[in-house]
């Protein structure tokens, strides 16, 4: 089964953000999906999802585990009992913003899969998590899948910046990661990526969360910058609990003004004193500049 719909918003005669959103089951089940995202008119997302949600446990005590996000696992709120995909509007900070999730029971595992699309423009892409299957400290290695097609599907680049970098032609810090390639975060040189169309200049730009912590043995990267082909998206299917299975997809291929797929993991550590009550959270800002 799944549940499905379109959004504009905040209304027909403003369009701030317009997006389609769907939850499907197994083998599609790759959590909460919005397509064809649009801030103002102007295309940046052709499609953003979690495919890819394992669990690690210290001394593998238990699992390691895949919990897919599918309908089947999702259960209504009280915010909204009559559907399993919740949408809301609501103020933070003095900001306008909409609210898509859906909330997921996994064995003792309480997950709330979210978007939230601020009206500045940024997408906040968040895992909630709660619960312990096994009192054992654990982390739950969180995949996003970014599809990026800011004003097409074609033109785009990636680029990486560091504070150590030098202006070599995209302004201080800033440089072009070409050909395909992985990459794990550096808090020290403030490390953090973005997306640009090389013909307008409008991009994104992908921000660590600050709880999203660095990659370890068990998930050794923290970002994949690919060239899309329509093959490669997996769904639900993407990897195993033991293997990202993301390696493979890294063949050196021209990233310069293509259509490109950024990977995003988040590292979400969840200690065993908490007790299973706390929630934790964890996910990317995308953040939009030159639009």
């Amino acid at each position: 089964m799944s549940e499905a719909g379109h959004v504009v918003w905040p209304s027909t005669s403003n369009r701030l953000w317009e997006f389609d959103y769907s939850l499907a089951d197994s083998p599609d089940a790759e959590g909460l999906v919005v397509s064809q995202v649009r801030f103002r008119g102007r295309l940046l997302l052709y499609k953003a999802s979690l495919p890819s949600l394992r669990v690690q446990y210290d001394g593998n005590a238990c699992g390691p585990y895949k919990d897919p996000l599918s309908y089947s696992n999702a259960q209504p709120t009280t915010r909204c009992p009559g559907s399993r995909v919740c949408i809301y509007s609501y103020v933070a900070n003095g900001f306008q913003c909409l609210g898509v999730e859906s909330f997921h029971r996994i064995g003792a595992y309480r997950l709330t899969d979210r978007f939230v699309f601020v009206d500045d423009g940024r997408i906040l892409c968040r895992l909630y998590s709660a619960g312990l299957q096994c009192p054992v400290t654990h982390r739950h290695h969180a995949y996003w899948r970014l599809d990026f097609d800011i004003e097409n599907a074609s033109n785009d680049a990636g680029f990486e910046y560091n504070t150590y970098t030098g202006n070599i032609g995209w302004g201080p810090g800033w440089h072009m990661k070409n050909p395909e390639i992985t990459r794990v975060k550096n808090p020290a040189s403030q490390r953090r990526w973005a997306v640009m169309d090389l013909g307008s200049g409008r991009g994104y730009f992908v921000l660590p969360g600050l709880n999203d912590d660095v990659a370890d043995a068990f998930s050794s990267h923290d970002i994949w910058f690919l060239r899309y082909h329509s093959n490669e998206d997996q769904h639900g299917r993407q990897g195993s609990a033991s293997d990202d299975a993301l390696g493979p997809l890294l063949n050196g291929e021209d990233l310069n003004g293509q259509d490109i797929v950024v990977w995003y993991s988040a590292h979400l550590h969840h200690h065993a004193e908490d007790g299973g009550n706390d929630w934790h959270s964890a996910g990317p800002d995308l953040v939009p500049f030159n639009w």
